[in-house]
């Protein structure tokens, strides 16, 4: 899946900008191999691309994780 060429910001809009497909930062790590996945979505959202995020439950103690989705629209 994560054969794509392109920019990290590229592949992040090519995999999951309007699919309705979530990602964790954790998950960009892995399989797309994007260092620093915060930082990416914070300047896509700099961009005008809709982040949404949701706090989602690990099971584990600590830091809750975040799911995001890239929306199909740019914000106004």
């Amino acid at each position: 899946m994560a054969t794509f060429k392109g920019t990290q910001h590229e592949k992040i809009l090519h995999f999951f900008k309007g699919t309705g497909k979530t990602f964790t930062t954790r998950m960009l790590k892995s399989r797309f191999k994007i260092s620093s996945p915060g930082a990416r979505l914070w300047e896509l959202k700099e961009q005008g691309y809709d982040i949404r995020s949701q706090t989602i439950s690990t099971g584990s103690v600590g830091r809750p994780a975040s799911a995001y989705q890239v929306m199909r629209n740019r914000v106004a």
